[in-house]
This record gives C-alpha cells, sequence and structure tokens, in this order.
C-alpha cells in the first residue's frame, strides 16, 4: 500500500512553486516586462530564464549576481505587489548582466534612492504599479518610499516627480 503524505513544509514549497509558476507566465506576458526587455536591448527570452526563487531574507527582494529572490513574506500579499517587486528586481537582474565584471565603487557610496540603477528600476515598478492597481496606489507607494527613505522639502519634491516620471 501507498500512502501519501503532505507536511506543512511541503504545502510551502507548493505555493512557492505555484507562484514563482505564476511569475513566469506573468512575465512572459507583461507589457512592461518586455519593454523593459526593449529598452534594454535584451530578448523576451530572458523573461523565460531568469533566475527567481523565494527565501528568507531582510529586503522585500533583491538581486544578487542576476538572481532574483524574493522574501518569503511576499508570499502572503497580492500577486500584484509580488509582481511590482519582480519587475524592479528584472530591471537589476538586466542590469547585471549587461554590466558583468563591472565595477564602479563611487556609485556604491551614493544614496540608495539616487543611483541611476535604483532610480530606473523604480520608475518601471511604479509604471507597473499604476498600470495595474491605479495610478493613485502607484503614487502612495512612491509618497512611502520617500517617508522611509525620510526625503523632505525639495529633495522630495524633486525624487517624487523624478520616479512618477514615465520616460526612463
Amino acid at each position: 500500500m501507498i500512502r501519501i503524505t503532505s507536511s506543512k513544509k511541503n504545502n510551502e514549497l507548493l505555493d512557492e512553486i505555484t507562484t514563482l509558476s505564476k511569475i513566469r507566465n506573468a512575465l512572459l506576458n507583461d507589457k512592461i516586462a518586455r519593454k523593459i526587455c526593449k529598452e534594454k536591448g535584451m530578448g523576451e527570452w530572458f523573461l523565460a530564464g531568469v533566475p527567481i526563487k523565494f527565501d528568507k531574507i531582510k529586503q522585500s527582494a533583491k538581486t544578487v549576481d542576476s538572481h532574483i529572490i524574493l522574501n518569503k513574506s511576499l508570499l502572503k500579499k497580492s500577486f500584484d505587489i509580488i509582481m511590482r517587486y519582480v519587475i524592479h528586481e528584472l530591471t537589476h537582474s538586466i542590469q547585471h548582466v549587461q554590466n558583468f565584471r563591472k565595477k564602479d565603487t563611487k556609485k556604491d557610496k551614493e544614496d540608495y534612492l539616487d543611483k541611476d540603477t535604483e532610480v530606473e528600476a523604480f520608475k518601471y515598478q511604479v509604471e507597473f504599479d499604476a498600470e495595474n492597481r491605479g495610478q493613485e496606489k502607484a503614487e502612495k507607494y512612491v509618497e512611502d518610499l520617500l517617508d522611509y527613505h525620510k526625503l523632505k522639502g525639495k529633495d522630495r519634491a524633486d525624487k517624487k516627480d523624478e520616479l512618477l516620471d514615465e520616460s526612463h
């Protein structure tokens, strides 16, 4: 007799696999993801192969050596929120591939929201959010981001304008 059992850990793994499958399908069909590839001079084939996984990390998401890593806590969020982070990290993944072996220590010392690579990624992320959750929610996300980074006054207004500008 064969007995099949399931543990909580196996259910979590299945949830991750299911979500990763949805992410992959969404990437292949998302116009912003395809736009990123086109604007960065990368074939859309990249969307089918970019490494993505869930892990226990401090940030919501990060990209290491072109591998997209999503915080496991995102599994509890709506799919549009997960994809907002994936779009941001997709930009970094392509940046990593295109800039392989280039290291600019000056840029490492810049404030996070002043790095060209971050501004580019956030602009795509905000564009995705506006298209999928609405302009008001995208603007609220930018406000929350600026609050988190404690930007005030003219710097805040300038950064908000920059991040909400859809030209990349």
